[in-house]
């Protein structure tokens, strides 16, 4: 009975050993994974539209890598995706700023981030290229194609446009005498290394 009290004993010291350098190696992994999931650059993503009345210039202070594969010194085999913190949409208009964090914008209260898968790179001439793009934001989707040009492999900088469809995510209403498509300009590294 001795014997068998001891090795109970025994038994739960090394559950609880195990159990506690578990949880230590799982909160290790988890912060680990975290920093590689924020890889953050210099860069700018801006987005321009203009009706009668008004020309919006604005930007989104918060934007990260989640991931950017590439095979040295192989533009053509990089993957890349991005995430956009929504919440912080600027423009130089304070109100407007506010107004495109309501509802019938952004609704930053129901959708703080947006991601951008980038894959496809293909080589145009010189230094331009084309990449396939999926943005995913306010629970739906958009498919395009976005011309760039590099203007460094190392580290690898690229200069670029796309069109957003405005009226795919419910961006505003068509009274507001904007066109569907709005111009996104983006200048930035990529974190290939």
């Amino acid at each position: 009975m001795k014997k068998l009290a001891q090795l109970t004993l025994l038994l739960s010291i090394l559950l609880y050993v195990g159990c506690n350098t578990s949880k230590q190696s799982t909160s290790d992994a988890s912060s680990a994974k975290k920093e590689t999931m924020m890889m953050k650059t210099g860069g700018d993503i801006k987005f321009f539209a203009e009706n009668q009345r008004y020309s919006a210039e604005g930007m989104f202070k918060e934007w990260y890598f989640t991931k950017a594969d590439m095979k040295k010194g192989d533009l053509e085999s990089l993957t890349a995706s991005m995430a956009v913190d929504l919440t912080s949409i600027w423009e130089k208009n304070e109100k407007l700023t506010e107004h495109l964090k309501a509802p019938d914008f952004f609704n930053i209260g129901q959708y703080t981030t947006a991601t951008i898968d980038i894959s496809n790179v293909t080589k145009k001439s010189g230094d331009t290229y084309t990449a396939d793009m999926k943005l995913n934001m306010k629970g739906l989707t958009q498919d395009f194609t976005s011309e760039f040009k590099v203007t460094s492999m190392d580290p690898l900088h690229v200069t670029g446009e796309a069109k957003v469809d405005r009226a795919l995510f419910s961006l505003g209403t068509a009274k507001m005498g904007v066109g569907d498509m709005i111009k996104v300009t983006y200048d930035t590294d990529v974190p290939t290394k």
